[in-house]
């Protein structure tokens, strides 16, 4: 093989990625809350999740997408883990769709001919199209041209080189198909992407570089190649993400090991079911059932035992409590999918409300608090902000849905006002501690005021209709405070630092009303089917 050679192969898988990355990006950012409404149809039973699962895989054409997405899910609270466990065994069923078009399509026509108008038509609607929907369509569209041209670029260079080699069809060794194994892994690591590797493995032997059962080992090392992608994903993201990972490694462990006990009975089965169909002739044929056939043995094998694997999967990766400065939903994997990563972030910033709130309850109570842990709880709250803010950054980088994109500004609107909230709960707390006397109006106002201040920041409504009963007491309490320093009942000095103290409150009510309003802006743009059933 020459150094163009090379340079060709190169090429042709970079084209193919390139195609795979905007198929799938386009369809994620077209699809919008359609991609939501769809998996959320999988709430109500495993068998649905299976469907969904499939259905989405051989869409998008890509398992990690849909395996990102599932984690969000989780995460949300929207999708069970049983639920999840059946998306991810419907998956790795939906990707035997690309051995399949590889295989009937890519390789039965000239796919220049196939590639270049979807690829032109893509570039007009990217072009001509106003919402960011249709440009990601057109995106989508392009992407599929793409793929099938560097499928061309790669099956005319096996074409070529495919004569040069003879690999036989004769059965291999174990060691011989161990290292067909560990080179279609490899090769799924490297490219990130089964359906890259599979598409390869596909061209090659269509073109005589590989045998049928060196070419079946490496389908199942591609297989088992995926797992990496979702194991990079989980390291250091939340438990519910490390669960839907690890449930995805087990089934391509368990498949990969089925295949290899009856390997050499597949064979027979692919050849007879190739024949049966007319299609002996046909290597990637017999591939693209080969690869069907090892999804339905594995699914057929794990699905009886979802259950137990679910319980087992629910008492592992347990943390011992809750840490508030850790983001619970939010992590590569989900910001993937802008949708999703939307939906994370909203449930972020209704732990943050939470937090906020109890910390300005605390403040403004009876019982003084701990300066330090009201401190360090600020500054707890202060990483999930920033948290929250990089996230908001991450996902205003891809291209999003027009009301996707009017989410953001409210997003970063309400993480602006809680930073402001927690600050003044910390400073009403040191203003209390310096406070020269007991308030001479307490008995009237100031006590109710405090206690309504702490009862509306608990409070969800973003019509609050309580602020006005606040701003009344507020504007009675000044007029006393007013009065008192006037009849000298109270110190200047005093009178000062207690007007002070109640308008600092007063801000802080404020401020919490604006948050609590942007937060329920961000929270509504999400579907009403997102609730589980």
């Amino acid at each position: 093989m020459t150094v163009w050679n090379v340079l060709n192969f190169v090429g042709g898988v970079g084209l193919f990625l390139l195609g795979m990355k905007l198929m799938t990006e386009g369809l994620k950012v077209a699809a919008g809350d359609a991609l939501r409404r769809i998996l959320n149809f999988a709430t109500r039973s495993r068998w649905r999740g299976l469907a969904s699962g499939a259905l989405i895989t051989g869409v998008v054409q890509s398992s990690s997408a849909v395996i990102f997405a599932t984690i969000g899910f989780v995460n949300a609270g929207i999708l069970g883990l049983s639920q999840a466990v059946g998306v991810i065994y419907g998956a790795n069923l939906g990707t035997t769709v690309t051995t399949w078009l590889v295989s009937v399509v890519g390789l039965g026509f000239s796919l220049k001919t196939f590639a270049l108008p979807f690829i032109g038509v893509g570039m007009m609607m990217r072009l001509a199209a106003r919402s960011g929907q249709w440009r990601a369509l057109g995106d989508a569209i392009a992407g599929f041209g793409v793929f099938f041209l560097g499928l061309d670029v790669l099956t005319d260079l096996f074409r070529d080189t495919g004569p040069m080699f003879t690999p036989g069809s004769e059965a291999l060794g174990l060691g011989m198909l161990f290292l067909h194994l560990l080179a279609g892994f490899f090769m799924t690591v490297v490219m990130q992407s089964s359906s890259a590797a599979l598409a390869v493995i596909l061209t090659a032997a269509a073109g005589g570089l590989l045998g049928l059962p060196g070419a079946a080992a490496m389908v199942v090392g591609a297989n088992l190649g995926t797992t990496s992608t979702a194991v990079f994903a989980a390291l250091g993201a939340t438990a519910n993400a490390r669960r839907v990972a690890a449930s995805h490694v087990l089934f391509n462990v368990v498949e990969a090991a089925a295949i290899f006990l009856l390997f050499g009975i597949l064979l027979g089965f692919v050849q007879w079911m190739a024949g049966l169909i007319g299609m002996a002739q046909s290597i990637a044929v017999s591939l693209a059932i080969f690869h069907t056939t090892g999804k339905l043995i594995g699914l057929a094998l794990m699905w009886p035992l979802t259950g137990l694997l679910v319980a087992w999967l629910e008492r592992r990766f347990r943390k011992g409590g809750v840490d508030l400065a850790r983001p619970q939903y939010l992590d590569e994997a989900v910001l993937s999918t802008p949708s999703l990563g939307l939906r994370a972030v909203d449930q972020e910033l209704q732990r943050a409300l939470v937090a906020v709130s109890h910390l300005l309850s605390d403040a403004v109570g009876a019982r003084r608090p701990d300066p330090r842990l009201l401190n360090q709880n600020r500054d707890d709250l202060q990483q999930l902000l920033d948290a929250i803010n990089e996230a908001t950054q991450s996902l205003s980088r891809h291209e999003l849905s027009e009301s996707a994109a009017e989410r953001l500004p409210d997003i970063l609107r309400t993480t602006r006002y809680l930073e402001e909230l927690a600050e003044r709960a910390v400073e009403l707390d040191e203003m209390a501690r310096r406070l020269p006397l007991r308030c001479p109006v307490e008995s009237a106002q100031s006590q109710g005021l405090s206690a309504l201040a702490g009862e509306i920041s608990r409070e969800r409504d973003p019509e609050n209709n309580r602020l006005d009963e606040f701003e009344q007491c507020y504007q009675r309490l000044k007029s006393d405070l007013l009065t008192a320093g006037a009849t000298g009942r109270l110190p200047s000095r005093a009178m000062s630092d207690w007007l002070d103290y109640f308008s600092t409150l007063r801000r802080a009510v404020k401020v919490n009303s604006r948050a609590v309003r942007h937060a329920a802006r961000v929270s509504s743009m999400a579907e009403p089917g997102d609730q589980a059933s």
